[in-house]
Protein backbone atom coordinates (compact mmCIF):
# COMPACT_ATOMS: atom_id res chain seq x y z
CA UNK A 1 0.00 0.00 0.00
CA UNK A 2 1.47 3.35 -0.95
CA UNK A 3 1.75 6.29 1.45
CA UNK A 4 -1.34 8.11 0.12
CA UNK A 5 -3.52 5.00 0.39
CA UNK A 6 -2.24 4.38 3.92
CA UNK A 7 -3.20 7.93 5.03
CA UNK A 8 -6.56 7.61 3.33
CA UNK A 9 -7.23 4.32 5.14
CA UNK A 10 -6.24 5.84 8.50
CA UNK A 11 -8.66 8.73 7.92
CA UNK A 12 -11.42 6.34 6.92
CA UNK A 13 -10.85 4.29 10.10
CA UNK A 14 -11.16 7.45 12.26
CA UNK A 15 -14.44 8.40 10.55
CA UNK A 16 -15.82 4.89 11.12
CA UNK A 17 -14.88 5.07 14.81
CA UNK A 18 -16.61 8.45 15.21
CA UNK A 19 -19.77 7.05 13.61
CA UNK A 20 -19.81 4.12 16.09
CA UNK A 21 -19.56 6.38 19.14
CA UNK A 22 -22.76 7.20 20.98
CA UNK A 23 -21.41 10.59 22.11
CA UNK A 24 -19.06 13.00 20.32
CA UNK A 25 -15.62 13.49 21.88
CA UNK A 26 -14.29 16.90 22.90
CA UNK A 27 -10.64 17.80 23.47
CA UNK A 28 -10.08 17.82 27.22
CA UNK A 29 -6.33 17.96 28.04
CA UNK A 30 -6.89 17.15 31.71
CA UNK A 31 -4.42 15.53 34.10
CA UNK A 32 -5.56 12.36 35.81
CA UNK A 33 -4.49 9.29 37.72
CA UNK A 34 -5.33 5.71 36.84
CA UNK A 35 -5.68 3.45 39.92
CA UNK A 36 -5.93 -0.34 39.78
CA UNK A 37 -9.14 -1.72 41.40
CA UNK A 38 -7.21 -3.51 44.17
CA UNK A 39 -5.23 -0.28 44.82
CA UNK A 40 -1.97 -2.15 44.12
CA UNK A 41 -0.72 0.31 41.49
CA UNK A 42 -1.42 3.69 39.94
CA UNK A 43 -0.11 5.78 37.06
CA UNK A 44 -0.35 9.43 36.01
CA UNK A 45 -2.17 9.92 32.71
CA UNK A 46 -3.31 12.78 30.53
CA UNK A 47 -6.87 12.82 29.25
CA UNK A 48 -6.68 13.87 25.61
CA UNK A 49 -10.36 13.84 24.75
CA UNK A 50 -13.57 12.93 26.47
CA UNK A 51 -17.28 12.35 25.96
CA UNK A 52 -20.01 11.64 28.48
CA UNK A 53 -19.41 7.92 27.94
CA UNK A 54 -15.63 7.57 27.55
CA UNK A 55 -12.21 9.08 26.98
CA UNK A 56 -8.82 8.70 25.32
CA UNK A 57 -5.88 8.63 27.74
CA UNK A 58 -2.14 8.76 27.23
CA UNK A 59 0.81 7.80 29.39
CA UNK A 60 3.05 10.02 27.24
CA UNK A 61 5.46 9.13 24.47
CA UNK A 62 8.21 6.78 25.58
CA UNK A 63 6.50 5.81 28.84
CA UNK A 64 6.98 2.32 30.21
CA UNK A 65 3.57 0.81 29.56
CA UNK A 66 1.95 -1.11 32.39
CA UNK A 67 -0.13 -4.26 32.02
CA UNK A 68 -3.54 -2.62 32.42
CA UNK A 69 -6.47 -4.24 34.19
CA UNK A 70 -9.81 -4.53 32.36
CA UNK A 71 -11.40 -2.09 34.81
CA UNK A 72 -9.83 0.64 36.93
CA UNK A 73 -10.51 3.98 38.60
CA UNK A 74 -9.73 7.25 36.85
CA UNK A 75 -9.27 10.26 39.09
CA UNK A 76 -9.68 13.47 37.08
CA UNK A 77 -7.81 16.49 38.44
CA UNK A 78 -9.16 20.01 38.42
CA UNK A 79 -7.56 23.34 39.13
CA UNK A 80 -4.84 23.25 41.75
CA UNK A 81 -4.41 19.50 41.36
CA UNK A 82 -7.39 18.53 43.53
CA UNK A 83 -9.37 15.49 42.43
CA UNK A 84 -12.53 16.68 40.73
CA UNK A 85 -14.12 13.35 39.88
CA UNK A 86 -13.58 9.61 40.33
CA UNK A 87 -14.75 7.43 37.45
CA UNK A 88 -14.83 3.67 37.05
CA UNK A 89 -13.53 2.81 33.58
CA UNK A 90 -13.35 -0.19 31.30
CA UNK A 91 -10.38 -0.48 28.94
CA UNK A 92 -11.73 -0.77 25.39
CA UNK A 93 -8.50 -0.58 23.37
CA UNK A 94 -4.81 0.22 23.70
CA UNK A 95 -2.31 1.23 21.04
CA UNK A 96 1.15 1.96 22.41
CA UNK A 97 0.79 4.78 24.98
CA UNK A 98 -2.84 5.57 24.02
CA UNK A 99 -5.77 3.93 25.80
CA UNK A 100 -9.49 4.18 25.01
CA UNK A 101 -11.85 3.78 27.94
CA UNK A 102 -15.59 3.54 28.49
CA UNK A 103 -17.07 4.99 31.67
CA UNK A 104 -19.09 2.36 33.54
CA UNK A 105 -21.50 5.11 34.59
CA UNK A 106 -22.14 7.80 32.00
CA UNK A 107 -21.20 11.33 33.11
CA UNK A 108 -24.12 13.64 33.65
CA UNK A 109 -24.13 16.79 31.54
CA UNK A 110 -23.14 19.13 34.40
CA UNK A 111 -20.03 17.09 35.32
CA UNK A 112 -19.04 16.73 31.68
CA UNK A 113 -19.39 20.48 31.03
CA UNK A 114 -17.41 21.26 34.19
CA UNK A 115 -14.55 18.96 33.13
CA UNK A 116 -14.16 20.06 29.54
CA UNK A 117 -14.84 23.76 30.14
CA UNK A 118 -12.44 24.20 33.07
CA UNK A 119 -8.95 25.45 32.37
CA UNK A 120 -6.58 22.49 32.78
CA UNK A 121 -4.05 22.73 35.56
CA UNK A 122 -0.36 22.28 34.67
CA UNK A 123 0.63 18.61 34.71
Amino acid sequence: MNRFASKLQAGFNRVQMELRRTDPRVQAYRPGRMVWPDLSASRDVSILDMSQSGAKLTFGAGAILPDLPGEFYLFVHGRGGAVTLRLVCEKRWQKDELVGVRFIQRLDEADFDRLVAAEPSPH
